[in-house]
């Protein structure tokens, strides 16, 4: 069974694929596995150094992602051309992934339905908390408010979000708190991949 864990920025998605992961779950994070596609020889070179040039590449002749990132999230444009170079590598990729495992296998996107791969997946998991909670969690990873509307304009409005996941886990408590709320929903993951 393969599972989509997404959600809002700063509501947990990380936490909660942590935890899976210390439970024994193969878990993958689609953004560790395109930063990898950045890397020199990785699957994105190519296409990225044809699109953006040479300005987006370090001395190490690997793709900056900070220089990247200040062009794609000032330019409505290069942010979409991106993706469209993104995207498909990922299913791809993931599907790799999946077919090498058994049981039930997780996969964190936070970008799962901007990106329209919620239905390559048997369930979606969606992991948020409130706005000012958020804020606060994203403030002590020394993100600015800015910044989080930038990246967020991005994101299909939460409502949205909501409505099309198979699970939602609220995480505006403690550790343990998601945790359990983790649990239950696991029990009927398990219950469905019988």
């Amino acid at each position: 069974m393969k599972v989509a864990i997404t959600g809002t920025i700063g509501g947990g998605k990380s936490q909660a694929s942590k935890y899976l992961l210390e439970k024994g779950y193969p878990v993958f994070d689609s953004d560790k596995l395109v930063h990898t596609y950045y890397e020199q020889g990785g699957r994105l070179e190519d296409a990225v150094r044809r699109h953006f040039g040479n300005q987006v590449f370090n001395d190490e002749n690997s793709i900056d992602r900070k220089k990247l990132a200040e062009i794609v999230f000032n330019n409505e444009q290069a942010l979409t051309d991106l993706e469209q170079m993104v995207f498909p590598v990922v299913k791809n990729h993931m599907e790799e992934l999946y077919n090498d495992k058994q049981g039930i296998v997780f996969f964190e996107v936070p970008l799962l339905f901007e990106s329209g791969l919620e239905t390559s997946f048997d369930a979606v998991i969606m992991v948020t908390a409130d706005e000012i909670i958020r804020l606060k969690r994203l403030e002590k990873r020394g993100m600015s408010e800015e910044e989080v509307q930038k990246r967020s304009k991005r994101h299909l409005d939460e409502k949205r979000k909501l409505e099309k996941s198979d699970y939602i886990i609220y995480n505006n408590g403690s550790l343990e708190d998601l945790y359990q709320n983790i649990d239950a929903v696991l029990e009927k993951l398990e219950r469905e991949a019988l």
